[in-house]
């Protein structure tokens, strides 16, 4: 009988682990089954208010990092990954069709530019609807609307006019600016097709519209900014002294004789010892403006190159050795030992140039080039390695460096069909703490000053990438991070992306907004040097629009 009540307990304890195995079971099944109602109800959701979300955001990465023991206690909780980016960044580095909806304030449908080099030709003409109208206007009809699509005509006479100037300059041009964004970009384009890297500037005012100019050859995407290159206010042209080979204006409508001549004057300070100046077309002011520009130009010692068919060229000294113009000749400017004030209004004075030879590079700066040169290879490198299609060519056009520093970043990517803007932030006043910008002009690229407190001079939608190192830290103290964050979503395609390195502690931030605010995807992997290091990348993708442009759709 002990053996019978044995069995009689054993079949009770196995009927009631039974019982539980099966109520265990039916409530995982209950909970699985309302989890996936849940989530699809929230995908549902979401597709009512037009967003396109990812499966994949900021806190839900393929592995998990102990910050426990060497970061701050409220970085505790952020997930990073080492993996592959997530689909929708993918998708946002790769997509060459049509985007979602813009979040900018210029357009509620924004179709993805052309690859380049098709872009150079073509553009879809609802990107730039002013770009197209000032197309339509012009006198010589250097753009046609054809359907959706914008086709620039001028290719064979662009070409014809460049052969014209570059064999009146006879000299090397490395790097050039030009005033008034010629035909929407159609010069810069043509001497970057002849290897000068060529940026265009614009006042987003006058009788060019250069905002609409500007904005076309960035659609199209050549290098180009907005800036008081004429008019008022008369403010410097974003970029260090000495920095081109050659300035044009190309009928740029610059009411060169008014103010003393000091937008000639700014033209002679961004130019390098022995850079030119090209005028083409008669001046829109007639002899009266004509006389004035030959008077500036002898004030300042300008040499008169050539003058033959309606171009004229002017060549800047060398030197200001020996320089007397004569009692009219405009001062010397004083101070420039001082801070370079970027920001501040043209100076009726020339700018000194530095005689005798440039002394050699220091042992010390060249090293220190050769390994800034190996770090942003080796972050490049990581950068494609988790978003791929960042290397893929035609991909991306329009690249932003919003801490540039000595240009590692745009140098990393100099075999690529891109153009990286390097900015040098100002940390003050418009006062650069630390100018790097000749540096970059030196090593073949192009960039510009910019305080990132204030709104970017460029049209809405002008870049694919936007890439910020350690901007966020520079400018913790100085003005409130959203307000960065909302100027890039402002300049950033629809379906483009971001890449921001920095501390965890402020990418946890830069997270939340993005996901909460903008309804951005985004995922953060960790850097070069691994899960120790604090500063991590952020990779954020702009999905659609932000809540104020949807209450308006709706």
């Amino acid at each position: 009988m002990p053996n019978a009540g044995a069995a009689r307990r054993c079949g009770r304890a196995t009927h009631v682990d039974l019982l539980t195995v099966v109520l265990a079971a039916m409530l995982c099944w209950a909970s699985y089954t309302l989890s996936i109602w849940h989530n699809s109800r929230g995908a549902a959701d979401s597709s009512v208010l037009g967003l396109v979300v990812g499966a994949t955001v900021c806190g839900d990465a393929d592995e998990e990092l102990d910050f426990e023991a060497r970061h701050a206690a409220d970085d505790a909780g952020l997930s990073v990954s080492s993996g592959p980016a997530n689909s929708r960044v993918r998708r946002a580095l790769s997509s060459s069709g049509p985007a979602p909806a813009a979040a900018g304030t210029t357009v509620s449908r924004y179709r993805a530019p052309f690859p380049w080099p098709a872009s150079r030709g073509v553009v879809w003409a609802g990107n730039s609807a002013r770009g197209a109208k000032a197309a339509a206007a012009a006198a010589n009809k250097w753009a046609r609307v054809d359907g959706d699509m914008l086709r620039f005509t001028d290719a064979a006479a662009v070409r014809a006019y460049a052969y014209v100037v570059l064999r009146l300059v006879a000299a090397p041009v490395r790097a050039a600016v030009d005033v008034g964004a010629m035909h929407g970009g159609s010069w810069a384009a043509e001497l970057m097709s002849r290897g000068v890297v060529t940026v265009s500037v614009a006042a987003p005012w006058g009788a060019s519209d250069g905002a609409a100019l500007v904005e076309l050859a960035l659609e199209r995407g050549v290098p180009a900014v907005l800036a008081a290159a004429g008019g008022a206010p008369s403010r410097r042209l974003p970029f260090p002294a000495g920095a081109f080979d050659m300035a044009h204006c190309g009928r740029c409508l610059v009411p060169w004789h008014l103010h003393g001549g000091r937008f000639l004057m700014e033209i002679d300070r961004v130019l390098r010892p022995g850079g030119y100046w090209v005028h083409s077309g008669a001046p829109a002011n007639g002899t009266h403006e004509r006389a004035a520009i030959e008077a500036a130009a002898a004030s300042m010692c300008w040499r008169s190159v050539a003058d033959q068919n309606g171009v004229t060229v002017w060549q800047k000294p060398v030197g200001h050795v020996g320089c007397d113009a004569g009692e009219n000749s405009p001062r010397f400017c004083a101070g420039q030992n001082k801070k370079f004030k970027w920001d501040s209004d043209v100076e009726p004075c020339i700018t000194p140039i530095q005689e005798g030879a440039a002394p050699p590079r220091e042992a010390s700066a060249a090293e220190a080039l050769r390994r800034d040169s190996e770090t942003w290879t080796r972050r490049v490198a990581r950068y494609k390695a988790v978003a791929t299609q960042l290397g893929q060519k035609g991909r991306l056009r329009n690249l932003l460096d919003m801490n540039a520093r000595r240009g590692g970043f745009a140098a990393a990517l100099a075999d690529d069909p891109v153009w990286v803007m390097s900015v040098v932030p100002a940390t003050g006043g418009g006062d650069t703490d630390t100018d790097t910008l000749p540096a970059i002009y030196d090593r073949g690229l192009i960039g510009a000053y910019h305080d990132w407190c204030e709104p970017l001079p460029t049209p809405a939608l002008s870049y694919d990438l936007l890439h910020a190192d350690s901007l966020f830290t520079m400018y913790r103290d100085r003005c409130d991070m959203e307000d960065i964050l909302l100027e890039m979503d402002r300049i950033l395609r629809p379906g483009r992306a971001v890449i921001i390195r920095d501390d965890i502690a402020i990418l946890a931030r830069i997270k939340n907004f993005f996901t909460d605010r903008m309804r951005w995807d985004c995922q953060i992997f960790d850097g070069e040097d691994g899960s120790d290091d604090r500063e991590k990348i952020l990779f954020a993708a702009k999905t659609c629009c932000n809540d104020e442009d949807r209450d308006q759709e709706q």
